[in-house]
């Protein structure tokens, strides 16, 4: 199936040599070359559907009109970005606004060519250099997310997450929270819901990991059950 191809690259060598690439590919039929993404509305406009590979250094992620304009773009095009800078603050931007195909400047032209048959079919690509370091970068945002969920519960929740993380049973839980058994096991419960786990273990897991129970030992004070009476109540 033949594609347009709009090349939008602040470094025009860079761009050269990848123009000089698809001339030798049967899979696109036309190419242009631009420098700004405001050209490519223009170039879009005569060829729906274009596959856009573009400069990241050319996205501004701190103006609203810059990712509107790139999201719209993301919709009606497959976008390869080539990726410039080393930070992984980049990188965590380009994931969160969505983009799925991502190569670096050094990247083989097998896979600058792999990554852009990729990114006609609105596939998840990443090069080498590259797919390590987003893997890493989501596990990272997943467990920042899982952190922040676990110290915005209520005292009563932490407590009894650090409770059962010393092997208290819900009975005796329930005695130091002057509360039923019944009403402990239901806090349990929606605890496991809302952290995504299926057993007790899962809780202990999560408890250690957030290192919530670290902070506990190290704070105790804070986890006070006599201060929970005073802030929350079942």
């Amino acid at each position: 199936m033949y594609q347009h191809v709009i090349i939008c690259d602040q470094q025009k060598l860079y761009a050269l040599g990848s123009y000089s690439i698809l001339k030798e590919q049967s899979m696109f039929e036309t190419y242009c070359l631009v420098q700004a993404l405001q050209e490519i509305d223009y170039w879009a406009s005569k060829h729906p559907n274009s596959l856009l590979i573009l400069d990241s250094a050319l996205l501004n992620f701190g103006e609203n009109a810059s990712m509107e304009h790139f999201n719209q773009l993301q919709k009606e095009h497959p976008i390869m970005v080539i990726v410039n800078e080393e930070e992984d603050h980049q990188l965590f931007r380009l994931i969160d606004a969505g983009v799925s195909v991502m190569v670096t400047r050094t990247v083989s032209e097998m896979d600058y060519l792999k990554a852009m048959e990729m990114a006609t079919k609105r596939k998840i690509f990443f090069c080498n250099q590259l797919a390590e370091r987003v893997y890493n970068l989501v596990y990272q945002v997943d467990k920042i997310k899982q952190i922040e969920e676990v110290y915005a519960l209520n005292a009563y929740d932490k407590y009894i997450l650090i409770r059962i993380c010393e092997e208290a049973s819900s009975k005796q839980i329930a005695q130091e929270l002057f509360c039923s058994k019944r009403t402990v096991e239901g806090h349990r419960t929606r605890l496991m819901q809302k952290l995504g786990v299926t057993n007790v273990a899962g809780l202990v897991k999560i408890t250690l990991l957030t290192k919530l129970y670290q902070h506990y030992l190290s704070n105790p004070g804070l986890y006070d059950v006599t201060a929970c009476f005073k802030t929350s109540s079942l």
